[in-house]
């Protein structure tokens, strides 16, 4: 194995009081230290070098104590040795003092903690002043070399280490946490302009500026306060007491703020991208264009469509991304009508076939030309499979369908508005094909509803759940929704195109209520935007850093949330997105401040008086278009209870914090009750008809200017 190597020796020299009193270290016999002829004899002879057996026969437990510069071998510590000292240095690390973070009354300090270690008692410490005249003197080169060279240890020389080198940490602990960067010798080529890096002092100016707090919200003031030009009185202000609450209101970082911000510019930037932007304007915008019809000619087709003034998507595009519709909320009985008008209409319908074998579509016996075209309709003469007189179907037959198979106990009612669609078509459908390919082969009259080609499917159009027999090229013009699986309307739910977003848990029941808080994430365009962009963070923002994430956060969900449900029960079909609510619920809170801190401000009648004024301009800004001013109205309710219930206030005596606590109480169960009564108006007794109602919401300026949000059609298909 060779040589031991030099590392392994270690020096060693006793104490005086040792080589005084004769002390004995206990060491057993296998661990005496032998003479350095020793190891080389154990080293030829093979033996183990880290191991020393001890002599043979009786040899005390004790060894007198190596003379000094005799070279003895150093021995790590027992696993019991070490276990001890690692926990007794974790438990002295944890049961650490640590100074405690300044508060906010401390006097400023350095801009970091000093890290001078703690010197023992028996150092003397330097005063105030040469510590500052010590503080920047760069030390000597050659006094650096003398202090390396005494630091030196000589490997020949013997040392006793009484404890391990983490004690010295212990006892030298700094005083607080912090660091210092070691400025190394460096030689610029112009030392004058050197910078002042490192080890210098940071100014006054710099640390007044960190700890600056002059940007802290003001009770009872804010952006608005500040426009406003409200002005406090000196008087109550400088009360102990007052300064006293004002010092311990907490002072928050608005991160609801900024995170709602950020989230309605990104589902806007998508929205726009996905969609695109409709026509601009403040009325109805007409298109029209040649289209091929079921009629199998090119019709001109027009209709008329409402322009959006907010330069953003369509309503149609809106409503499918989550607006605030209450069609989509609830089962609406005007809607239900309608839908149960059209499968009325439509299960008297028939199959028309084209003479010259050019097509078929499903039509009643009026569309369907009898000059150049056969209606096929089942009656109790000519009846269909099974003795069935609804029908026929252009492509749809229960006779020629496997999946689902019409066998007893499921077998199609007669009724073609609730057959189902069929997914496999049987072998009987492709003889009949070849057939009639072939002229000279026979026909079979019963199938030729069956073999014709379908010129016509389900096009699900406006924002009604309106549906049409109509072709794809006239389906993709109005912007509808096409559905070549279905042959009837019965097969399909053009409410559940409408509205998008996750489909109704049962096909003929919207259920979307949480379109109440995902329409306050959505915008109607750019313009819209820019304005809730400045005022949350011109109002929203300074809001929140006296009140809090929580707080700020439930007086806006909350606010949006009332909003949109009173606007659903007033002006149900109505698409409308946007925070309004929201906003309004925040001028609430900007009022129910003011009021709180009515006896700080001089003259605080006139600075409500501009908060009102202000509340009715912005209502009067809601009679506009795509401007919900039902969402303004309970927005501005609920967040004027719920800041009354939630935002900090001052105390101005012990009866003023007793009515506050009350007002308090009464103000959310108020809030709970009005919710409680929305959802009956909503959902048990809804309001379907109120004309009054809508002009509240949207006043007609001109003719066109509160035009449906529905696509209007100016002339009807013509006939087959």
């Amino acid at each position: 194995m060779g040589p031991l190597k030099e590392e392994y020796y270690t020096v060693q020299r006793p104490s005086h009081s040792q080589l005084a009193t004769g002390l004995r270290h206990r060491r057993a016999a296998s661990e005496a230290v032998p003479p350095v002829g020793d190891f080389n004899r154990l080293q030829m002879g093979g033996g183990r070098p880290d191991v020393l057996p001890g002599e043979e026969g009786d040899e005390p437990d004790v060894a007198e104590p190596a003379e000094p510069g005799v070279i003895g071998l150093q021995r790590k510590d027992s696993v019991a040795r070490m276990t001890w000292n690692g926990l007794n240095y974790v438990v002295t690390t944890l049961t650490r003092h640590r100074p405690r973070p300044r508060s906010q009354q401390s006097s400023l300090s350095r801009s970091f903690p000093p890290d001078v270690p703690q010197t023992p008692p028996h150092d003397v410490m330097p005063s105030p002043e040469e510590e500052l005249e010590s503080f920047f003197v760069k030390p000597d080169a050659h006094e650096r070399v003398r202090q390396l060279d005494q630091d030196t240890v000589d490997r020949t020389e013997r040392v006793n280490f009484a404890e391990p080198p983490y004690r010295n940490r212990e006892r030298y602990a700094a005083t607080a946490s912090g660091w210092r960067r070691d400025q190394d010798e460096v030689v610029l080529r112009h030392p004058e302009h050197r910078a002042n890096i490192g080890l210098s002092r940071i100014s006054s100016t710099t640390l007044h500026s960190i700890r600056d707090n002059s940007d802290r919200r003001q009770y009872g003031m804010g952006w608005v306060g500040r426009l406003f030009g409200r002005v406090y009185r000196k008087s109550v202000v400088s009360h102990p007491v007052i300064q006293e609450q004002l010092e311990h209101m907490d002072d928050h970082r608005p991160y609801f703020t900024y995170w709602i911000t950020i989230v309605q510019i990104l589902v806007l930037l998508i929205s726009i991208f996905c969609y695109g932007i409709g026509p601009f304007g403040f009325d109805l915008k007409a298109r029209s264009g040649q289209v091929l019809v079921t009629s199998l000619s090119l019709q001109q087709v027009d209709y008329l469509e409402p322009a959006n003034f907010w330069i953003g998507p369509r309503a149609a595009d809106l409503i499918h991304l989550g607006a605030k519709f209450a069609p989509c909320m609830r089962v609406d009985d005007k809607i239900t009508q309608q839908i149960e008008k059209t499968r009325k209409k439509e299960k008297e319908t028939a199959c028309c076939i084209r003479n010259d074998d050019s097509g078929c579509v499903q039509s009643s016996q009026a569309d369907c030309s009898k000059a150049i075209s056969t209606w096929i309709k089942w009656t109790s003469v000519a009846t269909g499979p099974g003795g069935r007189i609804s029908g026929s179907v252009c492509g749809l037959d229960p006779k020629y369908c496997d999946a689902p198979a019409s066998v007893h106990p499921f077998e199609w009612p007669d009724d073609i508005t609730k057959w189902p669609i069929c997914r496999k078509t049987n072998t009987q459908i492709s003889n009949a094909v070849a057939n009639r390919r072939d002229k000279s082969a026979p026909r079979d009259k019963l199938a030729e509803h069956m073999v014709c080609e379908v010129i016509g499917h389900p096009c699900c159009i406006g924002i009604h759940g309106e549906c049409r027999i109509t072709t794809k090229e006239y389906c993709d013009f109005v912007r509808g929704t096409f559905h070549e699986e279905a042959s009837l309307c019965s097969q399909v739910s053009c409410l559940n195109d409408v509205c998008g977003m996750i489909p109704f848990f049962f096909p003929d029941m919207p259920d979307q209520f949480y379109r109440l808080w995902t329409s306050l994430f959505l915008h109607a365009g750019i313009v819209q935007l820019i304005i809730t962009v400045l005022l949350q963070y011109h109002m929203m923002r300074g809001l929140e850093k006296f009140t809090g994430s929580l707080r700020i956060g439930i007086i806006y969900i909350g606010s949006g949330v009332a909003g949109n449900l009173g606007s659903a029960i007033f002006v149900p079909y109505r698409a409308d997105v946007g925070p309004a609510g929201s906003q309004f619920g925040l001028l609430a809170c900007l009022i129910v401040e003011l009021l709180n801190a009515w006896p700080m401000l001089k003259r605080p009648k006139r600075a409500l008086a501009k908060m009102i004024g202000t509340t009715i301009v912005l209502f009067i800004v809601g009679l506009l278009p795509w401007v919900d001013n039902y969402a303004h109205l309970f927005g501005f309710v609920f967040g004027f209870l719920l800041s009354y219930a939630l935002l900090p206030f001052l105390s101005f005596g012990d009866y003023d914090r007793h009515k506050k606590v009350l007002l308090i109480w009464v103000c959310l169960l108020t809030a709970l009750l009005l919710f409680v009564i929305l959802l009956l108006l909503f959902y048990i007794i809804p309001v379907y008809d109120c004309k009054v109602c809508s002009y509240f919401n949207c006043f007609p300026f001109t003719s066109d200017f509160c035009a449906s949000q529905n696509i209007n059609f100016k002339r009807e298909e013509p006939i087959v």
